[in-house]
């Protein structure tokens, strides 16, 4: 394949947020774009659901016989219920990538992108990021149901563990799919937007993702790094979630680097 044909990347939640932010910037780059997401996409399919996401790899392939990159950029939060929320931000990935790579190993320099959270490093159930790992998403979704808020940084960590569990299986980075994250912390996008517009949900954010810079970062700000971990420059990171945060990890965590 030249290296001056357009790049085909798949894009789950690609109609709002980060997904569609990047959309954007590769269709303006003149490259092909499979968005999927709930409504408003090329695929429509619900991620929380085992059985539409086994449906995905044959949907896309009659669309296309391969893929250059895969990004997972779908996710909800609360007060999404616990259940929906770990099959769509765990599941929806870890379920989802490993299906789509026989697409992948058709293409010359193929690339799978994640989107963590900083909230990987809240405090997390431990049974739960167990469960994901495990791929148990039954048990999951009832440990999920049961432990309220620390659910969503518990999908994120055991996301962040399973990226870089999984970039040096067999099939991955031995067949030239580099996998990688990314972590962002507060991004302006319409999931955000509810806790934005109160001053008790400001204040919760800022409890919780402390920034060294003066404003939360807008999607635009996230998709360079996103292009390009999925994109062929990237030829050497593998199983890596680098923090987009605004300082966010640094103050949480202070000078140590692990």
């Amino acid at each position: 394949m030249s290296t001056n044909t357009p790049r085909t990347t798949l894009i789950t939640g690609a109609a709002s947020g980060m997904g569609a932010a990047l959309s954007r910037h590769l269709t303006a780059l003149g490259e092909r774009v499979i968005g999927v997401d709930l409504s408003n996409a090329d695929i429509c399919a619900d991620l929380a659901d085992p059985v539409q996401r086994a449906g995905l790899f044959a949907r896309v392939q009659q669309i296309t016989p391969s893929v250059d990159a895969v990004v997972a950029c779908a996710g909800v939060s609360p007060p999404v219920a616990g259940d929906t929320l770990v099959s769509v931000n765990y599941f929806g990935v870890a379920d989802l990538l490993p299906r789509l790579l026989p697409l992948l190993h058709r293409a010359s320099q193929p690339r799978a992108v994640v989107i963590s959270s900083l909230a990987s490093l809240h405090p997390v159930d431990t049974r739960l990021v167990e469960m994901c790992l495990d791929g148990d998403e039954f048990a999951a979704r009832e440990q999920a149901a049961k432990i309220g808020a620390q659910c969503y940084a518990s999908s994120k960590r055991a996301l962040a563990q399973w990226i870089r569990r999984t970039a040096v299986l067999p099939g991955w980075a031995d067949q030239g799919v580099l996998l990688n994250g990314i972590a962002p912390g507060i991004v302006k996008t319409p999931m955000v937007a509810p806790l934005l517009e109160t001053a008790e949900g400001r204040e919760a954010l800022a409890a919780g993702v402390p920034t060294a810079v003066r404003d939360y970062a807008s999607a635009e700000q996230i998709v360079p790094l996103l292009a390009f971990l999925a994109s062929a420059a990237n030829g050497y990171m593998v199983g890596q979630v680098p923090f987009a945060d605004g300082g966010a990890d640094v103050l949480l965590r202070g000078e140590a680097a692990l």
